[in-house]
């Protein structure tokens, strides 16, 4: 497809020595050591900054220039933009969809309600509610200064000792205000809840008692986490008195950065938390695909490979969900809306990648504590970390769209929010207002993205006349019945809603692979993972998955609904784009697909299997 033309065909070798490709797009390059800025943006509100691909520390930093280049992967060809994207942004005002109910906006909790989370299993409940008062008057939000520096936000593995000592330092003022001042919502256990209240069930939708506020599995995912990193660097930066101070992330999408930054692994430091995985720690390298139980790569060869699907599933990533929004972002999710009862709401695939992190990060047992639950992610400060970079990748995302807004629907645009700032004043902020990190004071340096050169997927081997002499395996269609997937890998028949489409019908709709009605328990891990091949002689398939299209992933949490049992389950869907999965391997004109569901973690049942075009 010409509009995602960035994206390489063809794998590169070595991976861990990809070329430095070139962006052109509105930028604000950071140009030497000292962070000095040079700014040409066009738009005050939607042009945002991009981040590309050098990791030499003698040139630029910041969000990338314009310029000209060949074969850069992520260069942005705006004609196209204009014939891969077409009406994206113009004809309808929910990409991919006409609005389907009526709702409104998410507001801001109502802070006199704020009630016991839950933890879980192994934990229980856990008073995690603000320490202000719930009479506190909350002011609108204000962007900072144009004279307030622009914060550089490094790679974790690539930060200098000076920058460390800063990022301890600061770490460690945060920690102490919990002590010093346990009501202080600066401190580090008061930043913690944060995450806990709008993510383990403290607080209801306002006007709604029996629906909890719940930031995770929707279009809010990527706006909320924004604006609650915005604040918490902003707070420790004036705990050290430098405005400058900004967050590093954990490059966690480029090989070098595959690996939990040392800096958090000295036991001393202010970095340390002492619930993650220790089996985790360096050499060990990070697999997006890692489920609880998994052995940790040994071999050069096995590192390798892990790294190579990493990369590849990024790649699949950006290049499926270009031209719909919500299968990179999540579904919407509108006031009154519980998504495990009102609507199976999808989270999309960045936010799938990012649990992953989570899981391979925290503890492996009961109860899973810090990166490893919701509830009590934020006590760890690679969370942080980690969150800086999923925010980046949504900046890349942004970027590889021309800036535009993603959903121009006011249900996303008006659902606001609530933060303490370094001041300890409450501010009111909303998911509109977080699009540009200039304006937030705010950007990423660059660095190298080989997840944008590498071939999409190795072409499969086609089922020739010797497969007949293969084990074959007969497949049906799903039927009307739910499905347990527990230890048993499950092989459905689905039918395509059409086949060989034409170019033209491929940029106006993206067939997407629905994973229907899955109930996991809310405070229990789980995970499985979904391949596609096609059949061979109608209902037989070859004893081969097929090619990976995607997982589905959860954390421990809290879900929407009011009932808080130990047995409750969250109803959701998964949504995979597979436009250029099905040219890969050469199953355009292939009128039914063999889709696998291949257990991995948890208690799953399944609810249907279906293929649809939704329109871009």
């Amino acid at each position: 497809m010409a509009s995602l033309s960035f994206l390489s065909t063809t794998q590169t070798a070595p991976l861990h020595h990809p070329r430095k490709p070139h962006q052109p797009s509105p930028t604000c390059i950071a140009r030497t050591r000292r962070f000095h800025t040079s700014c040409n943006s066009t738009s005050s509100n939607n042009t945002t900054p991009n981040t590309t691909n050098t990791t030499d520390t003698s040139t630029k930093r910041g969000v990338p220039g314009s310029g000209s280049g060949s074969g850069s992967p992520l260069r942005l060809d705006r004609r196209n933009v204009l014939l891969g994207l077409g009406g994206l942004y113009g004809a309808t005002s929910l990409p991919g969809r006409e609005k389907i109910a009526l709702g409104a906006p998410i507001s801001p909790p109502d802070l006199s309600k704020c009630h016991l989370a839950d933890g879980g299993t192994g934990v229980g409940n856990v008073q995690c509610c603000p320490p202000y008062s719930s009479d506190t008057v909350p002011i609108d939000y204000q962007f900072p200064a144009s004279s307030k520096p622009l914060r550089i936000r490094r790679p974790a593995h690539l930060l200098e000792k000076e920058e460390i000592e800063k990022y301890k330092e600061a770490i460690a003022k945060m920690r102490e205000l919990t002590t010093t001042d346990p009501s202080d919502p600066r401190g580090w256990m008061q930043q913690a809840n944060v995450h806990c209240q709008y993510c383990n069930g403290a607080y209801d939708q306002v006007g709604y008692d029996n629906v909890r506020l719940q930031v995770h599995f929707s279009w809010l995912f990527l706006p909320w986490h924004r604006w609650y990193l915005h604040f918490y660097e902003r707070i420790l930066g004036n705990l050290i008195g430098d405005d400058s101070f900004a967050l590093p992330y954990w490059n966690w999408d480029t090989p070098l950065g595959m690996y939990a930054p040392s800096i958090f692994v000295d036991t001393t430091s202010s970095l340390y938390d002492e619930n993650r995985n220790l089996s985790h720690y360096p050499p060990a390298v990070l697999d997006y695909k890692y489920a609880y139980g998994d052995a940790v790569p040994s071999t050069e060869e096995a590192v390798q490979e892990v790294v190579n699907q990493n990369l590849l599933e990024l790649s699949k990533t950006y290049k499926e969900s270009l031209t719909l929004p919500e299968l990179f972002m999540g579904d919407p999710i509108r006031a009154g809306e519980a998504t495990e009862t009102d609507t199976e709401a999808s989270s999309g695939r960045l936010e799938i990648i990012h649990n992953g992190v989570h899981q391979w990060t925290g503890p492996d047992t009961v109860p899973y504590m810090d990166m490893g639950n919701f509830y009590s992610a934020g006590r760890d400060p690679i969370f942080y970390c980690h969150h800086s970079n999923v925010d980046r990748m949504w900046q890349i995302y942004r970027s590889m769209r021309g800036n535009k807004t993603e959903f121009k629907d006011d249900d996303w645009l008006n659902s606001s929010f609530l933060f303490v700032d370094e001041n300890k004043q409450l501010v009111k902020v909303k998911v509109q207002d977080c699009f540009n990190p200039l304006k937030l004071k705010y950007s990423y340096e660059e660095v190298e993205l080989p997840w944008a050169e590498v071939g999409i997927r190795k072409k499969l081997t086609k089922v020739t006349a010797k497969a007949k002499t293969l084990s074959l395996i007969k497949v049906s269609e799903f039927g009307s019945d739910p499905k347990t997937l527990d230890k048993a890998t499950i092989r459905v028949l689905v039918t395509r809603p059409k086949k060989s489409r034409s170019k033209t019908e491929k940029e106006g709709a993206v067939e997407v692979l629905i994973i229907k009605g899955i109930q996991a328990p809310i405070f229990e891990p789980s995970r499985f993972d979904v391949y596609i091949t096609t059949p061979y002689e109608g209902d037989l398939v070859a004893p081969s998955l097929g090619e990976f299209a995607g997982s589905f992933t959860k954390l421990p949490h809290h879900g929407s609904g009011k009932d808080t049992g130990a047995t409750k389950t969250k109803k959701s869907k998964l949504k995979l784009g597979i436009n250029n999965l099905l040219e890969d391997i050469d199953a355009e004109g292939a009128e039914k697909l063999v889709v696998s569901l291949v257990p991995r973690l948890g208690q799953v049942t399944v609810g249907g299997v279906s293929i649809d075009l939704l329109n871009t």
